[in-house]
């Protein structure tokens, strides 16, 4: 399915984008929509490591005019005023932010977490610290049911100086390893990579998470929609197919775009998450775990394959 991608302005935050101090000292940029005759249920999104609430436009867009109540904001450091410390970016203080964000824009317990790359975690976190206040989940991009550990080896071994120095050469190749969908790579280098390298190597090596393995997924009980792209060089199909085991009830949904599939594939992820939303027999899109197979969406159709246990 080919997508346009729109290009990034504030012609759809009429609903309110503003600067919240969402803990102390800590500023995040929020965005709220609610409708007039809002239909009662309100969809969080979160963005990845490096983005902005803006790559989820076109679902902010797509579900303002279903009479979604919607709410998003830029993670801590991301196109907003910051610290330069990097305790302030580990997973533990970017959990807290996003933990603090969904209780106070939560008026009901009808609320809906979509969660990209790195957001699939915070996700996953909310879900259980307020399990009775989250009816699903989307997790797109995320990987399987592993803990989160910084990568030894890496890139950001360098110190954040060197990093800077090689930064058009750096962005241009995460542009092609993130992107698969030639449309989207026009997309401007700052709303590809909103913060610089610095903070960015903060959060890399801050992301430990050790208790985010497979007994802790598992104990994740609203039905859940995984969707990863067939061509994500972060992501691979394998891992995904593990979280798809893991979790007691999910479907999960193999789309033709890499790692950036809110903005590569906007239309099909918007109309997954509203039929995974609107359905009221989960049961019809999950996953028999007795079984062998997954639900995958080849070309836009639905097909069985099968995973190796």
């Amino acid at each position: 399915m080919k997508t346009r991608i729109t290009p990034y302005h504030d012609h759809y935050e009429e609903g309110g984008k503003c600067l919240v101090e969402i803990r102390k000292r800590r500023n995040v940029y929020v965005y709220e929509s609610k409708p007039d005759n809002w239909n009662g249920l309100t969809v969080f999104f979160y963005h990845g490591a490096g983005g902005l609430h803006s790559h989820f436009r076109h679902q902010l867009e797509h579900f303002k005019l279903l009479r979604y109540r919607t709410v998003a904001y830029d993670m801590y450091g991301h196109g907003n005023p910051s610290s330069r410390n990097r305790y302030d970016y580990t997973f533990d203080q970017l959990c807290y932010d996003a933990l603090a964000l969904f209780d106070r824009y939560t008026i009901s317990d009808n609320n809906i977490l979509v969660g990209h790359s790195y957001g699939t975690s915070l996700c996953t976190v909310i879900y259980n610290e307020r399990p009775s206040r989250v009816q699903k989940l989307v997790l797109i991009s995320g990987g399987g049911p592993y803990a989160l550990l910084p990568n030894s080896v890496s890139l950001f071994c360098f110190p954040a100086k060197i990093l800077t120095c090689f930064k058009p050469l750096l962005l241009g190749i995460f542009r092609k390893v993130s992107l698969h969908n030639k449309a989207a790579t026009k997309l401007d280098d700052a709303e590809l990579l909103s913060v610089d390298f610095k903070v960015l190597k903060h959060i890399m090596i801050g992301q430990v998470w050790l208790d985010g393995d497979e007994e802790y997924h598992a104990r994740i009980n609203c039905p859940v929609l995984l969707i990863v792209g067939r061509y994500d060089k972060f992501i691979t199909l394998s891992d995904e197919a593990a979280m798809n085991s893991t979790l007691p009830q999910s479907v999960m949904h193999v789309l033709e775009g890499g790692h950036m599939l809110p903005l590569e594939c906007a239309d099909h992820v918007s109309e997954l998450i509203q039929s995974f939303i609107s359905s009221p027999d989960i049961t019809s899109h999950i996953h028999n775990h007795n079984d062998s197979c997954f639900t995958a969406a080849e070309d836009g159709s639905i097909i069985k394959v099968t995973v190796e246990r």
